[in-house]
């Protein structure tokens, strides 16, 4: 162990366990009897016996080593996950014992149930497959247990554990150094199995009759021990987050519950039920668009002074405890629905502005912003409720918080965020600041068992979870007097892991439904459903396959391929969509946006069965001109589509009507908007790196900007792919080289090839079969249009384009060369809409000796623009010339090259030879210019010529020989070797020689 350990106290507490404790007994005979049961099922799995794995569940039931909601996971797999089940037994029992398989396992686990199995569990269950070899050189890990162990003794797991396999690793460690310190003090030599059970007695085992009260009351502080619920004195209050607004809160509320003049006037009688009458009513007036405080203006419009300032005051009590909301803001905000009381305005008292710029309680999220509305009509028909009660009940709810959250709980039409909330500022002390319903579930489940157990009897028992909720902090609390924040370490890793939370996201529910429009039933109502007539009624959280099978069983009557769909649109509903994800629906020629705000469940109406509850923005916004990829993704197909990846546009759309002044201070993120971005110009620096001139390689950017896909053409070593990629890289930026990927193409490649395809994988049972991969283009693509990189170009180079079958290639892509805008089914995924997002750009090139350009497909031509690069023409003309003088080189290769090409037909102008074949460091010599003759230029000439010219004719007119001669005809009786160039160009004959290149060049043109 790196780690310095504290073994000091668990090691005394170790040896009165020891002595006291018979631990063959108690701790290793039944876990032995485990190991030798699954030792039976190994051998019956990998000896192919069916029965394997009902004798693996009855082997598990009989002890407690494993978590009996995991047991029961593994129980009711169906066929398909069974037989994946299989498959990774038989991978990790095969050959010898190693922890290294922990990794696969566990990836393979959880992908079966994600739900019940967290990586420490997962890891548990492998640790229980090792014992099947060896339990005393592989015991089992209980990860609660060992979580405990480790934050006793003081290892750092956090930093250091973040596999399976290192996590159970870093346990046989520590157990290893558990031995060393038992053998240290004398107590004996015990192995891993037998530590183990050590451990446990210490960390669970209650002191014994001969402990003295003093000696019992030191190991239960010591390892924190579980104190059941019954037992705790639920009249005791926790420490709070926030006492200055919390103060303030509870003083707003007392008053108002006790029928009290308000704190804002001293005079006022603010909770009558008029007055909230009076205000509900103005709030369900619709008096146009505009934010919330606009629509609020109008409908307070000619009130009276008490109906504006209850507005005040529950407008206070609704932003008070919001930490994501400014203290200037909050201010502001109140205030100014308090100056529209038109007679004897009212200033917001000293001591509530101080409660507002308070530090916040909880963050209130988009779902919390987004109801405002929502929130100060459940805040109105709490007034009425409360008015309402006879006073021996109100004076009970400011007694006894449960009597108060039973009162707030019965206010008809909940709203269970803004009630947390209220519950919260009235009784800090007792009711968490948790709003989401299904954190306080999800903390609850973690965290019961430091209380002995959950004694509420479902999610749905509300006040006993509340009363849980309140022990937990209490016993987590301890002694510290410490305020317990469970969105933070220790605690959040320990409800709520990074795979089970996978952000806020965004969906598309469409209203047109079984025949049935719905926008006006959703919107006046406040949900979003689907029919699910025949579903069933699956649990919310159901995985893909339970879904799947309730399908098939009600769906019988169409399609498998269609069962499918719904299927999965089903499990999005169900189990993947969550409190606080956007939903969008369109209707006619607009969006409708809103916010989930509850669980799916059930209702008894055959056009929406099943439902969520949703707090929806009645101003639509227009579906004209709405960015990318959004077009693209509102035309996929189904009835329920994932629009995370248009997120941060939506996300800025939520606050067009709640949002209130700007208040929030970590406001949605602007939208990054897919775009053809700007590009960069061309410089001299590029210009004189590539040696050609800036305007020639400005218009190369400039038809990129335009035109998005552009393809270089012409003949061999006229430096197609080198430009190409060069200019690429440089507008994608030094710092973005990888933006810039490279494919080619040839005679055998096709659309599976380029784009995506069914192609041949191992799986892990070590099976052939196939699966779905992404090709380069799809690749990039997927690259381009994700997050955070839709404001930067990528660029795609598709070297020898017209080698390859181009219709075979681009498949139904053809119509997105030509229609960037637009999306396409896929031939692989015809549910999927796919586009290439517009910073995206292609540059292809095309050999003119391969293969005519006269012959490329039309519906290619008409998507790109061609750029010819020609020896004698445009931007490569004269580069050798400038190549060599920029080098400080003689002129020769370039006569050289303009002696060949100007013997070559003008009709055989696309077979012209480009200057890179000169440009090549041995290129230099007079040896490597044979070379280069002999080896590359000859025998493509031979090719170009077969039929035409002998063999000896093509050597006689194109060789080097007869192409030194025309050279120096055009520049005189000068010896042409390079090393006589060179021995010229440094004696006094330099000027001369330079000056007859001069002419030379000045008489070939």
């Amino acid at each position: 162990m790196i780690q310095n350990l504290n073994w000091t106290r668990f090691i005394e507490f170790a040896g009165k366990f020891i002595e006291t404790v018979d631990l063959q007994a108690e701790e290793n005979e039944y876990k032995k009897e485990l190991a030798a049961k699954l030792a039976v099922v190994r051998d019956e799995l990998l000896a192919g016996d069916s029965g394997w794995h009902s004798h693996f569940i009855r082997a598990l039931r009989t002890t407690n080593l494993v978590n009996y909601r995991t047991i029961g996971a593994m129980d009711k797999l169906d066929d398909a996950s069974s037989q994946n089940l299989e498959s990774l037994f038989t991978l990790f029992w095969s050959g010898e014992p190693e922890t290294e398989k922990l990794n696969a396992l566990v990836g393979g686990l959880k992908e079966l149930n994600s739900r019940e199995l967290s990586d420490g569990i997962a890891t548990g269950v492998g640790s229980v497959l090792l014992m099947a070899v060896d339990p005393t050189e592989f015991p089992p890990y209980r990860p609660e247990a060992v979580r405990q162990f480790w934050n006793i003794i003081g290892f750092d797991y956090k930093e250091t554990v973040r596999t399976a396999r290192g996590r159970y690793e870093a346990f046989l460690e520590t157990l290893d150094e558990l031995r060393a310190e038992l053998a240290a003090a004398e107590l004996g030599e015990f192995n891993r199995l037998e530590a183990q059970g050590v451990m446990w007695s210490v960390m669970n085992t209650g002191p014994g009759d001969d402990w003295t009260p003093e000696q019992a009351a030191i190991l239960r502080q010591w390892r924190g021990d579980k104190i059941p619920s019954a037992e705790l004195d639920l009249n005791i209050a926790a420490a709070t987050i926030a006492p200055e607004l919390e103060a303030v809160a509870r003083r707003i509320i007392e008053t108002g519950f006790r029928g009290e003049p308000s704190l804002f006037d001293g005079i006022t009688v603010l909770w009558t039920v008029e007055n909230a009458r009076e205000l509900a009513a103005r709030g369900e007036l619709d008096v146009g668009p505009g934010t919330f405080m606009a629509k609020f203006e109008r409908q307070l419009q000619g009130a009276n002074r008490a109906t504006i300032l209850l507005a005040a005051e529950l407008a206070y009590l609704q932003v008070l405890p919001l930490s994501n909301v400014g203290g200037a803001t909050k201010v502001a905000r109140v205030n100014k629905i308090l100056s529209w009381i038109d007679d004897a305005p009212v200033t917001l008292p000293i001591g509530l502005t101080e409660g507002l710029g308070a530090e916040g309680a909880f963050h209130g999220g988009v779902g919390f912003n987004i109801q405002v509305a929502e929130h100060m009509k459940w805040l109105s028909r709490l007034v009425e409720h409360v008015a309402g009660q006879p006073m021996s009940l109100i004076a009970a709810g400011l007694e006894d918080p449960w009597t108060f959250r039973d009162i707030s709980q019965s206010v008809p039409d909940d709203r269970p965020m803004i009630r947390y909330s209220i519950d919260y500022l009235a009784w800090p002390g007792y009711l968490p600041p948790v709003v989401k319903r299904d954190h306080r579930i999800e903390i609850w489940q973690a965290f019961a068992g430091v209380i002995g157990g959950a004694t509420g009897r479902n999610i749905n028992d509300e006040g006993a979870i509340a009363k849980d909720l309140h022990a937990i902090r209490l016993v987590q609390q301890g002694n510290t007097n410490q305020f317990v924040e469970w969105y933070r370490e220790p605690y959040l890793s320990q409800w709520r892991t990074g795979s089970e939370d996978s952000g806020q996201r965004a969906w598309l529910v469409r209203q047109s439904q079984a025949g049935s429009a719905m926008l006006h039933p959703w919107l006046e109502d406040g949900f979003v459903s689907t029919p699910a007539q025949h579903l069933g009624s699956p649990a919310p959280g159901s995985t893909v396959s339970q879904i799947q099978t309730a399908v098939n069983k009600g769906y019988q009557h169409i399609e498998y391929s269609e069962r499918k769909l719904r299927a999965m649109e089903y499990h999005r509903f169900l189990s993947i969509m969550k409190a606080d994800d956007f939903v969008v629906t369109a209707f006619e020629d607009a969006l409708y946006l809103g916010i989930v705000t509850g669980e799916a469940h059930y209702a008894d109406d055959a056009s929406s069965r099943l439902r969520r509850s949703v707090a929806w923005q009645k101003t639509p916004i227009s579906n004209e001109d709405v960015p990318a990829p959004l077009p693209r993704l509102l035309a996929e197909q189904g009835a329920v589509v994932d629009l995370t990846e248009a997120f941060s546009i939506i996300a800025s759309w939520y606050g067009a009507e709640s949002d209130i002044d700007d208040e929030t201070e970590d406001a949605a993120p602007a939208p990054q908007i897919a775009i053809v971005p700007r590009l960069r110009l061309a410089t001299p620096e590029l210009a004189r790196k590539l040696n050609v001139e800036q305007g020639h390689l400005q218009e190369v950017i400039r038809l990129l900007q335009t035109r998005q896909q552009v393809v270089f053409y012409g003949p061999p070593g006229t430096g197609k792919t080198y430009l190409g990629t060069a200019i690429a890289k440089f507008v994608a930026g030094e710092e973005h080289a990888d933006h810039v990927k490279t494919v080619q193409f040839h005679p055998s490649y096709a659309y599976e090839d380029f784009f995506e395809g069914y192609r041949p994988a191992k799986s892990q049972d070590g099976n052939v079969g196939f699966s779905l991969e992404a090709g380069p283009l799809r690749r990039i693509a997927d690259e381009a249009a994700s997050d955070g990189n839709r404001d930067k170009p990528y660029f795609l180079v598709i070297d020898e384009m017209n080698r390859g079958n181009l219709a075979k290639i681009f498949g139904e892509l053809y119509y997105l060369l030509e229609y960037r805008n637009e999306g396409i089914n896929l031939q692989y995924n015809p549910e999927k809409v796919f586009a290439l997002p517009p910073n995206l750009f292609i540059i292809g090139t095309m050999n003119t000796s391969d293969r005519s350009i006269a012959m490329v497909d039309a519906a290619i031509r008409r998507r790109f623009a061609f750029i010819e690069l020609h020896p004698q023409d445009g931007m490569i003309s004269g580069l050798l010339e400038r190549f060599l003088k920029a080098n400080g080189k003689p002129s020769l290769r370039a006569e050289l090259l303009n002696a060949l090409n100007s013997e070559i037909e003008e009709t055989n102008r696309d077979l012209m030879i480009g200057p890179s074949y000169f440009m090549k460091p041995h290129a230099e010599t007079d040896e490597g210019l044979e070379e280069i003759w002999k080896y590359e230029l000859l025998p493509l000439l031979e090719e170009q010529y077969f039929g035409r010219l002998k063999r000896n004719q093509i050597r006689e007119k194109f060789g080097l020989a007869a192409m030194r001669r025309k050279a120096a005809s055009r520049v005189g009786p000068v010896d042409l070797s390079l090393a006589s160039a060179e021995q010229v160009l440094d004696g006094e004959g330099a000027d001369e020689f330079e000056q007859l290149l001069t002419d030379s060049e000045d008489t070939s043109t």
